[in-house]
């Protein structure tokens, strides 16, 4: 077996033998495979056996969170257990400045992935789900909401401010002009944006994503992290954003106020579960 550069048609080769991914996410993580950059930095390889690709791994620079490069390694299901993956993390390690630390996140509960991991210096730092909440799930407060333009300077300070504010275990310097071309920009899909106000500040936003269904809307929902409770406002965005189609809504440790009401949905069975990962980095201590 040998490692080498990622070479083009190397995706459709790998495709056959990975077979569908199985998960939203794991298509997601898959995107990372692909040749090697310099702007941004990334590092992009394929194991090879007997001219047959077996693995592949990435390492990629992020922006908006500079501490770590995503990370990304998969092997084809027949050829684990051989210490391949070990073999193409070791390689990516070495192709980048030293020192460098690397974040990776797997499906929770997969305790193969998760043993790799702990192998190779990983530790846990953050979760999160995928939740569905259906449609009518919530009843609205005495609360306006107001819907904005996507393009609003106002709606992009609060979201730059939730984000970073949320992101703390994985800091991020997110400005307002980034929030604008990753959050709300037409190239991100952002279809509508809702917001609450109180004396005239803005509390709480909703922006909405077009779904994997017609009828299910991916939901970015945030708030005023110095607000003193804007549990509310975040409910009364989802029950007017909720109150005909279902929402997709993506939680973790940090999104405190809206993992309670996204709760209050689970627990009156309105709610699911579709997906689980774990967040894991180089730089921690695994009993940190």
């Amino acid at each position: 077996m040998n490692i080498r550069e990622w070479q083009d048609g190397d995706d459709l080769r790998l495709l056959e033998i990975f077979g569908d991914p199985g998960s939203a996410q794991h298509h997601h993580d898959r995107a990372m495979l692909g040749p090697s950059t310099q702007d941004p930095f990334g590092v992009g390889l394929v194991a090879v056996d007997d001219g047959v690709p077996v693995a592949a791994g990435a390492v990629r620079v992020q922006s908006i969170h500079p501490q770590r490069m995503w990370c990304f390694v998969e092997t084809a299901p027949l050829q684990r257990q051989r210490g391949i993956a070990t073999a193409v993390f070791q390689e990516l390690a070495d192709r980048v400045p030293e020192g460098t630390a690397f974040k990776t996140r797997s499906v929770t509960g997969d305790e193969g992935t998760e043993r790799w991991l702990t192998q190779q210096g990983f530790g846990e730092i953050q979760h999160a789900q995928r939740i569905i909440v259906a449609a009518g799930s919530f009843d609205p407060a005495d609360i306006e909401v107001q819907q904005l333009a996507t393009g609003s300077v106002e709606l992009s300070k609060l979201a730059a401010e939730y984000y970073n504010a949320t992101h703390r275990w994985d800091p991020a310097a997110l400005t307002i002009t980034q929030a604008q071309q990753l959050l709300l920009a037409p190239a991100t899909g952002a279809q509508q944006a809702f917001v609450t106000r109180e004396n005239d500040n803005m509390v709480a936003f909703a922006i909405a994503y077009p779904g994997p269904l017609s009828n299910v809307v991916d939901l970015f929902v945030g708030y005023d992290t110095q607000h003193s409770d804007p549990s509310e406002h975040v409910k009364t965005l989802l029950a007017v954003t909720g109150e005909h189609r279902s929402l997709a809504v993506e939680i973790d440790n940090s999104t405190t106020v809206l993992n309670d009401v996204i709760e209050q949905a689970v627990n009156a069975d309105t709610a699911l579960i579709e997906h689980e990962s774990t967040i894991w980095a180089t730089d921690v201590s695994r009993d940190a």
